[in-house]
């Protein structure tokens, strides 16, 4: 519950602030591009501190440095909700995203380093609910507080999960042992941090400033070579910042490749669908959050009942089956029109949770325990790092194909004489269809190489019991 109430409080701040931009806009007097800081830039954070969550664990010990990274989120939240202008905000929401992106890989190590290995499976389960249920929920929740308190309460609203997470923390979690020894590899944070930065700027600015053009050509190039060192240096450094070597063990390397493909795919969802919602259906923030609740919270069951289930049937059975409740309802989502009624939305949603429910926690605890557990402080920054930069990627790509194919439609539409009061309507879903189509195409993907991750765990359970 310590683990549980700090990762949930952390990731839900990142889907309340989304629905509350416009209330920002006008309470602030702000534009579009200014607000879009606010969750631009805790992203960015978030992305740029993962990978020296590894150096700062080992040195402080992981139960520390998630009480550290909790008190700076308490104190961040109640300067965002005292923030006087929108320059205040951002500052305030940087520092935010900064402590949040320690908090996960910290947690994920806990459990994996405090937890015994018969029970991991469920504690995996119970961090993966905090991880995925509090961007579902986020949106319902942000939108009952935005329409009833102002946008300051989903900022207040974390005091006391994060005290009740701090409380729980400093009582019930034991202290790992610091390693000692050992300095701060310098170079090799100035070049990750450079390459995460300007790789998920890029992604998520690439829309907007040109994904072609010279900044952007600046901001990849930038990131590209950054990363390129990186890897570098670290493979090469005595006391690397995040222990690349972790790759070696392949369980852990399919892991890691499953998840990213199935974050994009989780991505394409949470993006696109609250768009289609709002401007095709002129659905209101608050109808989109409430539309997403019986999902999140189906989502849970599965999730717990997917640790439960783990080591009494083979693996693959729980992965390809949320893989392919995925796939079915991204497919099913290329189908939506202008009266797609709100009973067809909310089944495959649920169908969606479902498949998440049921398929991350097992990639988590198969890729996690093919790791030595003096590693999984870096092996969890490595994958909550990668995490970031996918996501960032996943919203980037699919806000450019829906752009670019609403304009194309629109085109279309024009040349045949439609009727031009729902042109733009029109176009919207269909450029929403084609974006699901080539996100169900990306978690197609996923499944050959479920495949091998089951295949491979079934091989070192065998080694074992020989």
């Amino acid at each position: 519950m310590a683990i549980f109430f700090g990762n949930f409080s952390s990731i839900l701040n990142s889907g309340t602030v989304t629905v509350a931009l416009p209330f920002m806009m006008k309470d602030l007097h702000a534009d579009l591009n200014d607000t879009q800081w606010v969750t631009t830039g805790f992203m960015l954070a978030m992305g740029s501190i993962a990978p020296i969550v590894g150096y700062l664990g080992d040195k402080i010990s992981y139960k520390r440095l998630y009480m550290y990274a909790l008190v700076g989120f308490l104190i961040c939240s109640v300067l965002c909700g005292c923030s006087w202008n929108i320059g205040s905000l951002i500052f305030f929401r940087i520092l935010q995203g900064l402590f949040c992106g320690a908090i996960l890989p910290a947690t994920l190590t806990i459990v994996y380093q405090a937890v015994p290995a018969e029970k991991q499976a469920l504690g995996i389960s119970l961090w993966s609910v905090a991880s995925m249920f509090a961007p579902a929920i986020g949106p319902t929740l942000g939108g009952l507080l935005t329409e009833y308190y102002g946008w300051k309460a989903i900022f207040f609203m974390n005091i006391p999960l994060a005290i009740l997470a701090i409380v729980l923390a400093s009582r019930y979690l034991p202290m790992q042992q610091v390693k000692k020894g050992g300095t701060l590899d310098y170079a090799g944070l100035i070049t990750v941090v450079t390459g995460s930065t300007s790789l998920m700027m890029y992604f998520t600015q690439g829309n907007k400033i040109g994904w072609f053009s010279g900044w952007g050509w600046t901001w990849i190039s930038l990131g590209v070579i950054s990363i390129a060192v990186f890897i570098w240096r670290e493979l090469t450094a005595t006391t690397p910042l995040l222990n690349l070597r972790v790759f070696q063990y392949a369980t852990f390397t399919w892991g890691i490749i499953v998840n990213c493909i199935l974050t994009i795919g989780l991505y394409a969802g949470a993006f696109l669908l609250p768009i289609y919602m709002e401007n095709a259906l002129g659905s209101s923030s608050l109808t989109v959050g409430l539309m997403m609740l019986p999902g999140a919270l189906l989502m849970i069951v599965a999730s717990l009942l997917s640790g439960r289930l783990h080591g009494k049937i083979r693996p693959e059975y729980p992965l390809l089956g949320g893989a392919f409740l995925l796939i079915i309802a991204t497919w099913a989502f290329s189908r939506l029109s202008l009266t797609t009624s709100y009973a067809f939305i909310i089944g495959w949603m649920i169908c969606r949770y479902v498949g998440l429910g049921f398929s991350s926690p097992n990639i988590m605890t198969l890729s996690m325990s093919a790791v030595p557990k003096e590693s999984t402080g870096h092996a969890s920054a490595i994958t909550n790092w990668l995490r970031q930069v996918i996501a960032s990627f996943a919203i980037g790509i699919f806000s450019s194909i829906y752009s670019v194919r609403t304009q194309s439609h629109l085109t279309e539409l024009s040349a045949k004489g439609e009727v031009k009061t729902s042109l733009r309507e029109t176009a919207s879903v269909l450029a929403m269809n084609d974006t699901f189509i080539a996100a169900c195409i990306v978690t197609v993907l996923a499944i050959p190489f479920i495949v091998i991750l089951s295949s491979r765990s079934r091989s070192k359970k065998a080694a074992k019991m020989i």
